[in-house]
């Protein structure tokens, strides 16, 4: 991953959200929006989202040492689990605002020019924000930076919805302020709930699917004079996999042969972008 790129763009977005946390936050006082306070509290969330996952993104580049030999990878998955109980504190704040605004609520918002504005132009930076982050996760396979990208996805239809719940309250149909709240606070509990069961995954040492597994074996198998797999087991340490495996070579095979073979069939499972280390056992047939 180009760090020092992603690093500044994430230095940017948090500005971003800082700056839009302020404008949706005087849009709500100033028209009395429930569902713009929604967003309000939302884009808090991102400002929260976005200096957490960049801290542990950092954290998770640093290499093995003394403390750490296996790295610092759980950093992201933690940071990860920490957004999404953030996620389900802020809906909850949410849930409370909207339901006591539907069903005791007096005023209808009033909604100058300039707040549609506001509303316009977070979906335009989300979107550009979205798009950079996007690329860069999947490129670096980075679970934080990933995060990152979802969140900004989210905001994405978050504010359009409460976009259009403005609107409708405009057009004379003032449930739909509190309505657009409630669309907010449900994603956001959505999305962080599906971002804590990913990342438990991580955190557990669970095993990756069928797919890496059969990467993992075939790559393996590439190399030449393996004749098979006697054994393989796979875990999730942070968010990249360490691999153990038994490779089946020939008895006649020379000591230093056997060594390179079993240096290449690292270097193989190692190619794959989701596994950290390989460690490689050598059986005979």
């Amino acid at each position: 991953m180009e760090s020092d790129d992603t690093g500044k763009m994430g230095i940017f977005a948090f500005i971003v959200n800082v700056v839009l946390f302020l404008l949706k936050l005087a849009a709500a006082i100033v028209s009395g929006s429930v569902a713009i306070f929604s967003d309000a509290l939302n884009s808090f969330m991102d400002i929260l989202t976005y200096a957490i996952a960049f801290f542990s993104v950092r954290s998770a580049q640093k290499g093995p040492d003394k403390e750490h030999p296996m790295g610092h990878r759980t950093a992201e998955p933690l940071a990860a689990i920490l957004i999404a109980i953030t996620a389900g504190m802020i809906s909850f704040e949410i849930f409370k605002e909207a339901f006591g605004v539907l069903f005791f609520g007096e005023t209808t918002p009033f909604f100058p020019p300039y707040v549609f504005a506001i509303l316009v132009f977070a979906i335009i930076l989300k979107f550009i924000i979205f798009a950079y982050m996007d690329k860069k996760s999947k490129k670096s396979k980075s679970s934080g930076v990933e995060a990152i990208a979802v969140d900004c996805k989210n905001d994405i239809f978050a504010t359009s919805a409460v976009l259009i719940g403005v609107i409708a309250t405009e057009l004379g149909y003032p449930i739909f302020d509190p309505l657009a709240a409630i669309f907010v606070g449900l994603y956001v509990l959505y999305m962080g709930y599906k971002l804590a069961r990913k990342n438990l995954a991580y955190l557990m040492a669970e095993a990756p699917d069928k797919k890496v597994i059969a990467k993992i074996r075939a790559n393996a198998k590439s190399v030449p004079k393996v004749k098979g797999i006697s054994w393989l087991s796979a875990h999730y340490m942070g968010d990249r996999v360490n691999v153990v495996i038994g490779i089946v070579l020939s008895k006649k095979l020379k000591t230093e042969e056997t060594h390179d073979i079993g240096e290449r069939v690292q270097e193989q499972i190692e190619k794959i972008d989701i596994v950290s280390h390989a460690f490689v056992h050598i059986d005979y047939e």
